[in-house]
C-alpha cells in the first residue's frame, strides 16, 4: 500500500474519488448548505489526513493540519493580512469622497443568523483550500514542481468559480491570483493553517466590514459599508460580483503574494517529516 501512496497519480485518484462521490451524493441528497458542507468538510479531511499520514515515513502533519504553535501565528497572519487589505480599502475610499458607515441591516441582524453564516463561510472556506491546496496540489508539486501546480490548481480554483452570478474577466483573472496567493502562502509555511485563515476572513469581511458580496454571493449580514463599492468607480472597487472583480484587489492580491515570500517560514516539522518520506519512498521505489 506504502509503494502506491507513493506514486502522485496514484494519490490523485483517490482523493479523486471520495470528492466526486460527495458531490454526486449532495446532489441526491440535500440535506442543507451547512449539513452538506460540514459532512464533505469531514470526510474529505479525514480521506486526504489519511492517504498522506500513510505514506512511508509520514505521520498525521503531513498534510498541513497540523497543531502546533505554528498553527496560532498562521491564522493570526491570515487574519492580519486581511485587516490591511480593508485599511487600504477604507482609506482610499475615504480619500476618494466614499463613506464608511454602519448598513442599515445591522439593526435587523439575529445572532443564529450570523452564526450559521460564520459556520458556512468557515466550512466553505476550509473545503475548498482541502481541495485546491491539499492532496491534489500537494500530489501535483511533488511531480511537477512548485510553478506548473500553482498555475493548473489556481486556474481550475477560477472555473469553478465561473457560475457564480455577475463574474466578469476581472474577477475571473483576480480568482486565478486569489490561488496563486493561497498556493504560494501553503509552499511558503507547508501549512494549510495560513491559507484557510485568509480565505475565510478574506469572504467574512468583504461582506461584513465592507458590505461587499461576496464572488458575487450574499449573506445578508453587513454590518458596515463602503459606498466606494459598486459605484461609478466600480473597476476600482469591486462591482456586483465584489470587491473581487475591482482592480484594487488585483494590485492587493499580488503584493500580497510577493509579501508571503519575506514573512512566512516553513514550519520545520512538517519539511522533516517531509524529507523522512522521501527518503522512505526513494527506498521502496527501488526495490
Amino acid at each position: 500500500m506504502q509503494k502506491l501512496l507513493s506514486k502522485w497519480w496514484f494519490r490523485i485518484i483517490a482523493i479523486l474519488i471520495p470528492i466526486v462521490l460527495m458531490y454526486l451524493l449532495n446532489s441526491i441528497f440535500p440535506f442543507g448548505f451547512l449539513a452538506n458542507t460540514l459532512f464533505f468538510c469531514f470526510l474529505i479531511t479525514l480521506v486526504s489526513v489519511f492517504i498522506q499520514s500513510s505514506r512511508a515515513g509520514s505521520n498525521y502533519n503531513y498534510f498541513g493540519l497540523q497543531l502546533d504553535r505554528y498553527t496560532f501565528l498562521d491564522l493570526v497572519k491570515g487574519l492580519l493580512l486581511v485587516l490591511l487589505s480593508n485599511a487600504i480599502f477604507i482609506i482610499l475610499g475615504l480619500v476618494l469622497g466614499y463613506e464608511f458607515d454602519i448598513h442599515n441591516n445591522y439593526y435587523s441582524l439575529e445572532l443564529d443568523t450570523v452564526i450559521y453564516y460564520l459556520a458556512f463561510l468557515f466550512l466553505m472556506a476550509f473545503n475548498e483550500e482541502i481541495i485546491f491546496r491539499g492532496v491534489l496540489f500537494q500530489s501535483l508539486r511533488e511531480r511537477f514542481g512548485d510553478v506548473s501546480s500553482i498555475i493548473i490548481m489556481s486556474v481550475l480554483f477560477s472555473v469553478v468559480h465561473m457560475n457564480n452570478p455577475d463574474i466578469s474577466n476581472v474577477a475571473a483573472i483576480n480568482i486565478v491570483l486569489a490561488g496563486i496567493l493561497l498556493s504560494v502562502m501553503y509552499i511558503t509555511t507547508e501549512s494549510l493553517w495560513l491559507p484557510v485563515s485568509f480565505h475565510f476572513f478574506w469572504n467574512l469581511n468583504q461582506q461584513l466590514v465592507l458590505g461587499s458580496d461576496i464572488s458575487g454571493l450574499s449573506f445578508d449580514i453587513e454590518i458596515f459599508r463602503l459606498t466606494a463599492i459598486n459605484s461609478q468607480d466600480s473597476w476600482l472597487f469591486g462591482g456586483a460580483f465584489g470587491t473581487e472583480e475591482g482592480l484594487l484587489t488585483t494590485v492587493i492580491i499580488t503584493l500580497f503574494t510577493i509579501l508571503s515570500f519575506k514573512i512566512n517560514k516553513k514550519n520545520p516539522f512538517i519539511m522533516a517529516t517531509k524529507f523522512k518520506v522521501k527518503y522512505e519512498e526513494s527506498k521502496l521505489l527501488d526495490l
